[in-house]
This record gives C-alpha cells, sequence and structure tokens, in this order.
C-alpha cells in the first residue's frame, strides 16, 4: 500500500507554500486560492474549460481569481489532522477569513452566491443566471441573505477553535435568517426569511448545524428549532408512498419528485440524534429512507433510479428539463453539482439506519450501493471528491460489518484514484487538467485515504461524507 500520508503532506507542502493570497491584488493575506495550476503553482490563468471538460458547478461557485472557505473545509480538516505547520496554515486562513467574510448579523460570507475575489481584495456577490457578473459588497452592509450552506455540511470544529462568539453568532443568525416560520419550521436555502426552496438538502444540514451548537452549548431551544425544521419536510411526505418532497414549495420538477438526496437528509438527521439523543430525529429518518428503498431500486439496471414520482412512487425517465437534476439512474461519477443526486450519503445512510435498527431493508439498501460502486468502475469522470466518498464508504461498511471484500474494494478505487489523480508530488483534482480546484473535494479523497491507512477515521472536526 501507498504512504498515503506522505503523499498528502507532499501535496500540502506545495499547496501551502504557493496556494495563498498574496501577489494576486492589492490585500495579501493567509487564505487559500480556490485553484492551483500544477505546473505553474499560480491561479489559473483562464478559467476556461477544454473541450470535454464538464463545468462542476453553476454559477461562480468554482470562485476564479478567489477565495471560498465553504469548499476548502474538508483540506482544512486534513491538515488539522496532519497538525503541526500544517494546522497553523489552515488557522491563519480561517482568522483572516474572519476578519473579511462576516456580515455583522454573523452569516459568513461564503458559499454558492459569496466569495473573496484575490483580484479585487473584496468580497464579492452573484445571483442567479449561468454567466452573472460579479458585484463588489461591503461587508459591513451586507445582510447575507444569499447565504447558502449546500451540499455540505460545515467543519464547525474549525472555526469554534479560533472564535466560540462568531461561531455562535452564525449559527444563531442561521437559526433566524434561513427559518420563515419558527411555529411550523419552515425554512429557505437563501437566509430572507422569505418562502421559497425549503430543499431536503439545506434543511438537513441547518438542523444539523443547529444540533452541534446545541450540543456545545446547552441551549435546548436549538434542538427544538432543530426538531422543527427537520419535521417540516418529513410532513410534506406523500402519505401513500412515505416520499418526501425535494422542493415542496415549488411548481417545478423537485416539487413533485424525490431524489437519492433523501438519503443525504436521513445522514444528516441520524447525526442530529446522535449530538441531540433526539429520537424523533432518528425515526424520521429511517421511515424517509426506508420508503426510498422500498421504491428506487431498479434490479434490471443494478441501481438506483435518479427520480421518483412523489404520489405514485413510480420513476421520471427521459430527457432531463434542467441540467440541475439527477438522470434516470443515480451516477456516482457526475460533476455537476448540485444536481440533487448524493448516491454516497444515501448509502452512509443505509449504514447509519442499520446500525441504529437492524432492519434488513437498509442492509440491503447498501449491499445495493456497494454493487453500483462496483458496476461503475472505472470512473468514466474522475474527480477526487467522489472517489473519496466511495472509498470512505467501503471502509466504514468493512469496518462496522466485517466485510473484508469491501476494503479490498477501497484499495482498488484508491490506486484507480492514485493512477489518474497524483502526478509526481501533487494531486490534480479531476481528470483532463493539471490543477487542482477548491469544489472538486480533494480534501474528502485525502480523509479517505487517511483512513484506508490508518484503519481509523479522522477526527472530521463536525464535515461528514
Amino acid at each position: 500500500m501507498p504512504d498515503y500520508t506522505s503523499l498528502v503532506q507532499s501535496h500540502l507542502n506545495w499547496f501551502i507554500e504557493n496556494g495563498i493570497v498574496t501577489g494576486y491584488g492589492p490585500d495579501d493575506n493567509a487564505m487559500w486560492m480556490s485553484s492551483l495550476d500544477l505546473h505553474t503553482s499560480r491561479h489559473p490563468e483562464s478559467w476556461e474549460r477544454p473541450e470535454g471538460i464538464k463545468k462542476r458547478c453553476y454559477r461562480w461557485i468554482e470562485s476564479p481569481d478567489g477565495s471560498n472557505l465553504y469548499w476548502d473545509q474538508p483540506l482544512l480538516v486534513v491538515a488539522h489532522h496532519l497538525g503541526g505547520a500544517y494546522a497553523t496554515a489552515a488557522d491563519a486562513y480561517v482568522r483572516d477569513f474572519l476578519a473579511r467574510s462576516v456580515a455583522p448579523n454573523g452569516l459568513f460570507l461564503w458559499g454558492n452566491h459569496y466569495y473573496y475575489h484575490a483580484k479585487e481584495g473584496a468580497v464579492v456577490f452573484f445571483g442567479g443566471g449561468e454567466t452573472p457578473g460579479l458585484v463588489s459588497v461591503d461587508p459591513a452592509t451586507q445582510d447575507g441573505a444569499y447565504h447558502e450552506t449546500r451540499p455540505l455540511p460545515v467543519a464547525w470544529d474549525v472555526l469554534w477553535r479560533l472564535d466560540e462568539g462568531v461561531t455562535t453568532k452564525s449559527i444563531r443568525a442561521q437559526g433566524e435568517w434561513h427559518v420563515v416560520d419558527a411555529e411550523t419550521g419552515e425554512h429557505n436555502r437563501h437566509a430572507d426569511q422569505k418562502r421559497g426552496h425549503a430543499f431536503l438538502e439545506s434543511g438537513a444540514i441547518l438542523a444539523e448545524t443547529l444540533c452541534w451548537l446545541a450540543k456545545r452549548t446547552g441551549d435546548a431551544s436549538l434542538t427544538t428549532l432543530a426538531l422543527k425544521v427537520a419535521t417540516y419536510n418529513f410532513n410534506h411526505r406523500n402519505e401513500q408512498t412515505g416520499l418526501l418532497i425535494n422542493s415542496p414549495l415549488k411548481d417545478r420538477w423537485d416539487g413533485h419528485m424525490v431524489t437519492s438526496e433523501v438519503g443525504m437528509w436521513a445522514n444528516c438527521l441520524m447525526r442530529c440524534h446522535r449530538l441531540s439523543g433526539e429520537h424523533a430525529f432518528a425515526w424520521m429518518a429511517r421511515n424517509a429512507l426506508g420508503a426510498w428503498l422500498d421504491l428506487a431500486w431498479d434490479d434490471s439496471a443494478q441501481n438506483f433510479y435518479g427520480k421518483l414520482m412523489i404520489d405514485k412512487g413510480t420513476p421520471v425517465l427521459g430527457a432531463k428539463t434542467t441540467q440541475y437534476q439527477p438522470t434516470d439512474y443515480c451516477d456516482l461519477w457526475e460533476p455537476l453539482f448540485p444536481a440533487h443526486d448524493y448516491p454516497m450519503p444515501n448509502a452512509e445512510a443505509c449504514l447509519m439506519c442499520y446500525q441504529h435498527t437492524g432492519d434488513e431493508r437498509f442492509l440491503v439498501g447498501l449491499e445495493r450501493w456497494v454493487q453500483v460502486i462496483q458496476n461503475a468502475l472505472p470512473a468514466p469522470r474522475g474527480y477526487a471528491e467522489h472517489y473519496g466518498r466511495c472509498i470512505h464508504l467501503l471502509c466504514e461498511a468493512a469496518d462496522v460489518l466485517g466485510r473484508p471484500a469491501w476494503r479490498d474494494l477501497a484499495h482498488k478505487i484508491a490506486g484507480e484514484a492514485m493512477n489518474v489523480l497524483l502526478l509526481g508530488d501533487r494531486f490534480r483534482s479531476h481528470v483532463g487538467e493539471d490543477r487542482c480546484d477548491a469544489v472538486d473535494g480533494l480534501g474528502f479523497l485525502f480523509l479517505a485515504l487517511l483512513r484506508l491507512e490508518s484503519g481509523e477515521e479522522p477526527d472530521l472536526m463536525g464535515l461528514h461524507f
């Protein structure tokens, strides 16, 4: 087995030396650039993709010419796991982020609509549309109305270790501004207190975030609010099929369908249960995921359907109506996000629910996901995060259930990832370009490789697969 720790360290040595926001604009600081060219050791001159390379995400989520701590979280967790100078560099990044990218109400200016633009030396905002303009904003006058935390749970321990007060204020602001109705738990992906998209993914991450702070502070009201947020989505299930709606308030495709996103929702709720001890989280998670597992598998294709109609539980096949939705079947290697398709978080939820209940339905679901992985190799489009998620799921499941063949499969996937992503002493984050992009989740691959090597889960610091 390769010395994964040394390989990860060699990449971070190069990245930290070359990747900080220095020499790009008027404000040199310790934040990390969103992308580095493996050959020039600088941010790429162009954000245009070569033919055949699919854009990773919509709008300017990739944060060209800038820095976005939200997407760097997995790599920050790796740095803290390795400790020493790596952890010091991670802390310096967070300090400079907090000094530049926090709205007066506490919301962080990051994620899907904000990032720090190095050439401008300022936070920028971008709205809808495929090629929106970037608008410089003053954090001192921003309300963070377009704040989002999806699709990654937040590594809150990384921020808490440096400033408990700012972290607490930020989470409480999420509970205030993302929640539209505190009595019903209605919420919106954007922090504007307006009715909008109550996505399963954003509601689940909000609930987990509130439970995390409740665990830290002992404030039971945060758990109560988290339970209301989760219950809001659960109450919008179809009574006949038991299926949850991806986005219950909008009359478009995801207002009538459910995807593997329900597994991501269940995954977060199971962690809410672990954080709070509140059994209702686990009860909702296993009921919602179980209903999906009962209807989503296509034995002839040996895969789960990408979309199901809520009212009938039947698959939706054929041409997509927008690019931001799954195809006919779940796709482990789809680069574009958020496409509301979360195969490995769904598989992780199957494992957690099986551990919790012993219900064979979840074991069968997990075994089917492993079959999906086996059938999908080699990867047609190699992205670091996808390799990492598959490796992590297989390692965790092998350890919990005593399935050594699954760990062997994890080694096989790790070997493929190394063959296509490792270039000398550094990693590219996707096949086809010699660059590493924060949105590609290279940190997820590193965390999975470190687990594969040691047999133990690194401290994820609030982040989860």
